[in-house]
């Protein structure tokens, strides 16, 4: 593993874990969305720089196809890919701020999902054929990423595991740790020998 790439990946892990922070926190929700749209380029540029310095070895380069593999595999990742190109290349949105919104799982019949508002103005889910309904509030809501024509919905789960809602601080926090994982792996390979080339 080169490892002035591997600094490179490192720096931005730091930027990507401060975003996070940001979109996990109680900060305005225009400052919020501004963070997750920093967190999704960071992510993939995490990947790039990785990319890069996984040239310097065989054993790193073979590493880093795995990790593709599975970017290409995994609903969190997939997503966040797709996400990232979404708002590189297009003028679409994969993601919005919401004061106030509810979401919930439709039964096969379809049903009606709305909000309504109890005694004391706090906002409640109401609707009927629905299940798992949920009020959010002042949260960044992940919407569909069209990219290049394909649909990616967002993540149900990650790795095997389920992720709760389809809200960027949710996401954020599987990813970042996901992303912690990739650089450990990373340091821990050899870097290349010095004063000989590596085979291929």
């Amino acid at each position: 593993m080169d490892q002035e790439g591997l600094a490179q990946a490192k720096e931005r892990f730091d930027r990507l874990r401060s975003a996070a922070i940001i979109v996990a926190s109680s900060a305005p929700l225009p400052q919020r969305e501004s963070a997750w749209l920093d967190f999704i380029q960071y992510h993939g540029t995490i990947y790039s720089k990785l990319e890069q310095a996984s040239k310097a070895t065989p054993a790193a380069r073979r590493w880093f196809e795995a990790k593709r593999s599975e970017r290409k595999s995994d609903e969190l990742l997939k997503y966040l890919l797709h996400a990232r190109n979404v708002g590189e290349h297009t003028i679409l949105r994969a993601s919005g701020g919401a004061i106030f919104a509810v979401s919930g799982k439709f039964q096969p019949g379809g049903g009606i999902l709305g909000i309504s508002f109890d005694q004391h103005g706090k906002p409640v889910a109401v609707g009927s054929g629905a299940g798992d309904m949920k009020v959010h509030e002042n949260e960044i809501l992940l919407h569909a990423a069209k990219d290049r024509g394909v649909v990616y919905r967002p993540p149900r789960e990650h790795l095997g595991q389920p992720i709760e809602g389809d809200t960027a601080r949710e996401v954020a926090r599987h990813a970042l740790a996901h992303a912690e994982r990739m650089i450990r792996e990373a340091a821990a390979l050899d870097p290349p020998s010095r004063g000989r080339s590596e085979p291929g």
